[in-house]
């Protein structure tokens, strides 16, 4: 007698394509790859009646089904955060997965929900770094999202944290220490372009010798572009910064960028498929406010950069300060010296670039991660 397939099915708030959309699509080929009748769930990119994102494209170039949830929206709304829990609890009953693996805040909660009403025997949610850490929002949205953090773990069977740090403050909450496991992300290989083809493609009007820093991410307040965009008034005039991303910060940055006169040294790409140009820098660079452990530092370190990023927890698990990368706390004066070093000291570069790759080949494997979290799958789950 055949066996039945394991019927999966990922939700996600957003279909861009971020660290989680990727962390969905690897697991979704890979679950695929091994059997499972495998969906797809999420929303636009992020605002009312948004296109579908690029990780839709991707999923349907591997042959997997995909569903949108039109009223998902970045930003809380009631309104349309209720129409999305009616739109994912009539999928959830529509499908009838085995297993209803939820990723990011607002689609763990409400696809939590929705998947207890629903009878669903096995709910995992994954967080990406807990948003109670986005410490900039009013006290009574922290106690909201501290009690909906919480809430969400206790409706879904097990939680995966992603870095150590929040696998550890996590199970010191109130009745979580036996619902969240510790599974980081993984990556696969990147098909590189070299240094002189990713700059051609990218922004051919820089001259050729001039050094790049920047990176990849949203232009979103939480990875705090603009430090680094205040920064550039300090450095030589053939320092350019080159950022990938697209997001609600645009004109703000685009603002500042005119204010500070940096218009022929600042380059906002928009969105592209940014990994593969990645040796078209010189220096990655990742301000952020807050991040989960963050998929763009594993493909910095595939690309042998050397890395400049925030001290946050999440960036512990893949950055040793002053061995694979520096952790700073990314203020005017710190951003400044720290870059100055890197840009003076050819070596410094190399040897992180060098060291980081090691680690990520090392620690950070795709297989690793998916065969974790299918054994999480296929475990007999005790709802405590």
């Amino acid at each position: 007698m055949q066996k039945k397939k394991q019927k999966i099915l990922y939700l996600i708030t957003k279909s861009n394509f971020g660290g989680a959309q990727k962390y969905v699509l690897e697991l979704a080929i890979a679950a695929k790859d091994v059997g499972a009748d495998v969906m797809v769930a999420a929303g636009g990119t992020g605002k009312a009646g948004a296109t579908q994102g690029v990780l839709f494209d991707r999923l349907k170039e591997n042959e997997i089904a995909t569903f949108k949830i039109k009223n998902f929206l970045r930003n809380m709304s009631l309104l349309s955060d209720m129409l999305a829990f009616f739109e994912v609890l009539t999928l959830i009953l529509k499908t009838k997965p085995d297993v209803l693996h939820v990723t990011s805040s607002k689609a763990g909660g409400i696809g939590a929900l929705a998947g207890r009403l629903a009878g669903t025997k096995k709910i995992i949610f994954t967080s990406h770094g807990l948003t109670i850490d986005e410490t900039w929002r009013p006290k009574w949205q922290s106690a909201l999202i501290y009690f909906g953090t919480w809430l969400t773990i206790n409706l879904s069977h097990q939680t995966i944290m992603i870095s150590t740090e929040t696998y550890d403050r996590t199970k010191d909450m109130s009745l979580l220490k036996n619902r969240v496991v510790l599974i980081k992300n993984g990556i696969a290989t990147i098909d590189l372009l070299d240094k002189d083809s990713a700059r051609e493609v990218l922004a051919p009007e820089i001259p050729k010798n001039d050094l790049w820093i920047g990176g990849i991410g949203e232009l979103h307040t939480n990875k705090n572009w603009s430090a680094v965009i205040n920064v550039m008034t300090s450095l030589p005039d053939n320092i350019h910064l080159v950022i990938i991303g697209e997001g609600e910060e645009r004109e703000s940055l685009k603002k500042l960028i005119i204010k500070q006169n940096l218009e022929n040294r600042v380059h906002l790409l928009g969105f592209l498929d940014g990994a593969k140009y990645l040796k078209a820098w010189d220096i990655f660079v990742l301000p952020s406010k807050k991040e989960g452990l963050p998929y763009v530092l594993l493909e910095a370190g595939l690309a042998k950069l050397p890395v400049i990023a925030s001290d946050l927890p999440g960036n512990h698990d893949i950055i040793k300060s002053g061995e694979t990368g520096l952790l700073i706390e990314p203020n005017p004066n710190l951003l400044t010296t720290t870059i100055q070093m890197l840009i003076r000291d050819g070596g410094m570069r190399r040897r992180f670039g060098e060291q980081l790759s090691q680690k990520v080949i090392t620690d950070f494997s795709i297989k690793r991660m998916t065969d974790e979290t299918f054994s999480l799958y296929a475990s007999n789950i005790v709802d405590v």
